[in-house]
């Protein structure tokens, strides 16, 4: 990855390994690209919706599957600086959900609007997201792979509502047949772990990236917990 982009630095080849790397805009096409580049007739429309309805509607929250039109949205999204240890930059985990759609893996990206201003980014896969550590029923279960809410609307809950939001539309197996959908966090983040749990997860002694793994069973309709 730091080839394609042009880095040669050990300071930024680390903070990319590390997913502390921040990416512009400009460099994501570049890497999108390039991905497409290995697989001829494949384009970078494999962001696409999955199903015939690319829009989800909350109480508070208009979420749209990501095209090219919502990407200086999700871009524009930032946590505070003392957040940045445990998300990774929503660049860097969009071009990781491409990068596991051509390994074969399943994914789908959202942003999440309140009154028409971005608020909220999530990404899901169903398949292998080549962690470290990833179990074969990993592969087998949907995977909230990232998700995260800007900085300037913390505390208002969107997080728990596009949390369950992407919980419910597992429920619909759009990508394909799972029973479960689980999640990771670093066992530090207290606040995510309270968020997870109070959703109906439990942890599973297991980690990935080394990250702590918590999972639930995937409900039959609307997430009301």
């Amino acid at each position: 990855m730091a080839d394609i982009l042009g880095y040669s630095g050990k300071g930024m080849i680390s903070r990319l390994e590390n997913d502390s790397a921040e990416m512009s805009y400009d460099k994501l096409m570049l890497l999108l690209s390039r991905f497409s580049e290995d697989f001829e007739g494949e384009t970078i429309e494999a962001l696409a919706p999955t199903t015939d309805s690319p829009v989800i509607k909350t109480a508070n929250l208009v979420i749209k599957t990501i095209g090219f039109e919502q990407l200086d949205d999700v871009l524009s999204l930032k946590v505070a600086p003392y957040q940045r240890d445990f998300v990774a930059e929503n660049a860097l985990a969009i071009a990781e959900a491409y990068a596991a759609e051509r390994e074969g893996g399943k994914t789908q990206c959202f942003v999440a609007y309140h009154k028409n201003a971005p608020v909220g980014f999530a990404s899901i896969a169903l398949g292998s997201i080549g962690a470290k550590g990833e179990k074969e029923w990993m592969r087998n279960s949907y995977c909230l792979w990232r998700i995260m809410v800007d900085m300037d609307y913390q505390g208002r809950g969107f997080g728990k509502e596009l949390f369950k939001a992407m919980i419910g539309w597992c429920a619909t197996k759009p990508l394909g047949e799972a029973e479960t959908i689980y999640t990771s966090c670093d066992e530090t983040n207290a606040k995510a772990v309270a968020l997870y749990q109070g959703l109906g997860f439990e942890t599973t002694g297991e980690k990935i990236d080394g990250e702590i793994v918590l999972k639930r069973d995937l409900p039959g309709g609307q997430v009301n917990e």
